[in-house]
Parts: C-alpha cells; structure tokens; sequence
C-alpha cells in the first residue's frame, strides 16, 4: 500500500502546488497583475498545508483507508484461500502414490498448472483493481481538498498555497506562522461531515 501512496503523495503535492500558482496567476487581469508587480514582494501572502496532518486527521481520508486496507486485506485471504486449496488437492493426490497412473499424473499437472496461472492472473487482476481505487480515491482527496482551498481562500486572499510532507519536502524553510493545516483539516472534516448528515 506504501508502494501506492507514496507517488501517489508526490502527484498530489506537485498538482496542488502548481494548480493554486495557475489558479492565482490567471484570475487577475493584465491590470491588476501590474498593479500587483509594482507592489512588489510585499503583497505577497503565502501560506502552506501538512498533507502528513490531513492523512492523520481527516475523517474522509481515514475512512477511505481504512476501506482500501479491508479490501487489500480481504483480497490477500481470498488469494491465499485458492492458494490452498490447490495446495490440498496437489498434496491429496500425491497421497496416491504408486497408484497414480502416468495418465493421471499428467492430466493432473496440466490442471494444476492452469489453476496456479487463473490464480496467478487472479493476484494481477485484484492488485490492479486495489491500485486503481487507490488512485481513485487520492484524485478524490486531491479535488476535495482543491475545492475547499478556493472557497477557503475567498476570505484568506493568499497568493499561494503550498503543501509538504515528510516524503515530499520542496520547501527548504516553513515558517510555523504560515502553517494554516489545522484550519483547513478542521474545514475539511466540517464539510465532510455536513456530507455525511445529508
């Protein structure tokens, strides 16, 4: 699950970094643009989010891990249960020992063989399936997130948004009074939960 998570955290810092630059750099007109560079680095309010907070607090986000490990885990007991079985029946039927005609050893070896490689394709199949609604489920997150950030912003006036985490740390310096991740975690679970009274 790591193994998702971990390009998954890199793609969502990297596209809300770069959609709150374009967000804020193509809402203002040529005017106010000019207006804004001959301000100078002065008006420049930016402020950044702990997406290693929003992982550990949000409702939503927990939820859905929680979810996407039951499956996972629901899926490695299925996995194993074929596995098994087919192990039984292998051990089963070299129980027979010299009985076992050679007709039957090889009819039993091809349908062995075709049973570990539907069991195997079966594995492919369910890993996929596992890593699509992981990526699902982080676009989700990543849009949720994006739209709570405009309306949050249509009162903060930020110019920029960051976002860091431990894996993914572009920012050399975080000034602790420009860490507004409590104020959007606490945004995020109100809305979720609003969601969820509806």
């Amino acid at each position: 699950m790591k193994n998702v998570l971990n390009p998954l955290k890199v793609v969502l810092t990297l596209a809300v970094a770069v959609l709150f630059f374009l967000q804020f750099r193509s809402s203002k007109s040529p005017a106010a643009q000019a207006s804004a560079d001959s301000k100078g680095a002065q008006s420049l309010k930016i402020a950044y989010v702990d997406l290693d907070s929003i992982q550990e607090k949000y409702v939503y986000y927990k939820e859905k891990m929680t979810e996407f490990d039951r499956k996972k885990e629901t899926a490695d007991r299925e996995l194993n249960s074929a596995f098994q079985r087919i192990e039984n029946e292998r051990m089963t039927f070299a129980q027979r020992g010299e009985a076992i005609t050679q007709a039957e050893a090889e009819n039993f070896q091809r349908e062995y063989t075709r049973k570990m490689q539907n069991l195997e394709s079966q594995k492919r199949n369910l890993e996929n399936s596992i890593q699509q609604d992981g990526m699902k489920t982080m676009d989700d997150l990543r849009k949720r997130i994006n739209d709570f950030l405009v309306e949050y912003n249509k009162t903060k006036s930020y110019s920029l948004i960051f976002s860091t985490s431990s894996s993914v740390n572009v920012l050399f310096h975080k000034d602790s009074t420009l860490d507004i991740t409590n104020d959007i975690v606490a945004g995020l679970n109100a809305a979720y939960n609003k969601s969820k009274a509806n």
